[in-house]
């Protein structure tokens, strides 16, 4: 049996072993999207988190629902960086002198 020296050591550990078809606990999710459990707290009290199951105690995110929750977090990156460009593009065009 492995000894893990931190908690995180082990989720780690759990999350290079995924196998096709297997689901992440939420740590092992945070680490495979490279987020921090508090930021997935707080995505999740947003109501911007993976889709979760609860089973006992136990919450579990499926391959479908992390895939589904990278697609959202894409789509929601590419509209604030439209919107950004689009006001830049406005404060451009507002502070341009015109030529008589």
């Amino acid at each position: 049996m492995r000894k893990y020296r931190t908690a995180t050591n082990r989720y780690r550990a759990h999350a290079s072993a995924r196998r096709p078809g297997s689901v992440h606990t939420q740590m092992s999710f945070c680490e495979n999207n490279g987020i921090s459990l508090s930021k997935y707290f707080q995505l999740k009290r947003e109501g911007r988190g993976p889709v979760e199951i609860k089973i006992d105690q136990r919450v579990i995110i499926t391959e479908e629902a992390e895939r589904d929750w990278r697609k959202a977090m894409e789509i929601e990156t590419a509209r604030k960086r439209l919107a950004q460009a689009q006001e830049d593009e406005k404060r451009a065009t507002a502070h341009k002198p015109t030529s008589a």
